[in-house]
């Protein structure tokens, strides 16, 4: 569809009849219509040149909010990237804690299986202080005898053969390792 251009609209001549319409009144007609058109043209072209600014602002504005999105992918990225890093440096420092932890467990083990050993060893000791002493009550006693054999068993002691302990030497040690 092709518009009128105001000119061509005031330049239009129409023929003339006996009985047609009064020459003036189409004149003012056409005259308002070509002004109305006129105006409509300056009103279209000013919205098309509207439209065009804000076409190129819109661009503008869409260009420039690509880049602060790409700045704030950036930041995202790098901020994840120190969250997993510091998350790495807390588990480390957790498995190295832990490790340390497992040590000191693993010396408590030894050092209470080391004392283990010794109570057995003091135990045996002593049950076997007691058994002796038991063996010695039951024997018969000759008095010559009773003194020759104790004289052989302090030389056995003295030469280290069987070691002698008590239940207060027991006790004492145990009071000596918890303080």
């Amino acid at each position: 569809m092709s518009w009128w251009k105001p000119e061509e609209i005031r330049e239009i001549d129409f023929n003339r009849s006996i009985r047609g319409y009064n020459e003036h009144e189409v004149r003012e007609f056409l005259e308002e219509l070509a002004s109305q058109i006129e105006n409509m043209a300056v009103e279209m072209e000013k919205i098309l040149q509207d439209n065009r600014e804000l076409k190129r602002r819109l661009a503008a504005q869409m260009e420039e909010w690509e880049k602060q999105a790409e700045v704030e992918r950036e930041l995202a990225k790098r901020e994840s990237q120190m969250v997993l890093k510091e998350a790495e440096i807390r588990a480390q420092k957790i498995i190295e804690e832990a490790l340390e932890r497992k040590k000191e467990i693993e010396r408590g083990y030894q050092d209470l299986l080391e004392q283990y050993r010794l109570f057995q060893i003091r135990f045996r000791s002593l049950l076997q202080t007691f058994i002796d002493s038991l063996e010695w009550k039951e024997k018969d006693w000759d008095t010559g005898k009773a003194l020759e054999e104790g004289n052989k068993e302090e030389k056995k002691e003295e030469g280290g053969e069987i070691a002698r302990f008590s239940f207060q030497d027991f006790q004492e040690d145990s009071r000596l390792r918890k303080s």
